[in-house]
C-alpha cells in the first residue's frame, strides 16, 4: 500500500460520500462539472484552479486500520477517476507539475507537522457514528459558515464495520462507475 503509487480508484472516500453523491442531484451535477472541465482544460488547470499553489488547500489521505482513507478531496478524485479509472496521486503531482497540494496522513499524524496530538476527522451529522468510540458533536470551523458536525479518532478506515453499511466509505472507483462517470475505453 503506497499512498503516492496505488490507483486513486482504490482510495477509501470519506464516511458516507458514496451515498451522498449518489442520492444527491445537485452532488451529481457538480461531479459532472467537475468531468467537463478536467477533460476539456487538463489536470493541470483543474489543479491551478481548484488547489492554487501556496493555498492551503489539500488533498488528505489518511492511513488507517491498513487502509487508504480520502479525508479531503472526495469529489475532486471522483472526478479524477472518472477521468482515468487507473490514475495515481502520482500520476496527478506530474500532470499538475507539483505535489503540494497532498496531505498524508498515518492515523491523523502527519510527519514534519509539529502537531501535539493526532487530528481528528469530521463526518456527515447524520452519520450513524452510535458504535465509534470517542465519536463526539463539534463544529467544522473549515466551512464557510462554520457547520454541526461529528468528530471522530482518524485511526478508524472509512469502511470499518463499525459505520452502518449504508454510511460506510467505499472505493472511489465504485462511486464513479455507481455515478456512470467513468469513460468507455
Amino acid at each position: 500500500m503506497d499512498v503516492w503509487s496505488d490507483p486513486c480508484a482504490q482510495l477509501v472516500g470519506a464516511v458516507r460520500h458514496h451515498r451522498h453523491f449518489v442520492e444527491d442531484e445537485a452532488a451529481r451535477l457538480r461531479l459532472a462539472g467537475f468531468c467537463e472541465r478536467i477533460r476539456g482544460e487538463g489536470v493541470r488547470a483543474f489543479f491551478d484552479a481548484e488547489y492554487p499553489s501556496g493555498g492551503g488547500k489539500a488533498i488528505i489521505v489518511n492511513e488507517a486500520q491498513g487502509r487508504l482513507n480520502l479525508v479531503d478531496g472526495n469529489a475532486h478524485l471522483v472526478a479524477l477517476v472518472a477521468c482515468n479509472e487507473h490514475v495515481t496521486l502520482a500520476d496527478l503531482a506530474r500532470e499538475a507539475g507539483r505535489d503540494d497540494f497532498v496531505r498524508t496522513w498515518r492515523d491523523g499524524w502527519e510527519a514534519g507537522s509539529g502537531q501535539e496530538g493526532a487530528y481528528d476527522v469530521y463526518i456527515p451529522m447524520d452519520a450513524d457514528a452510535s458504535r465509534i468510540p470517542g465519536c463526539r458533536e463539534g463544529t467544522d470551523w473549515f466551512k464557510s459558515p462554520p457547520q454541526p458536525t461529528k468528530i471522530i479518532s482518524a485511526d478508524i478506515a472509512f469502511d470499518s464495520p463499525l459505520f452502518a453499511p449504508e454510511d460506510r466509505g467505499r472505493p472511489l472507483g465504485e462511486t464513479a462507475r455507481a455515478l456512470g462517470l467513468l469513460l468507455k475505453r
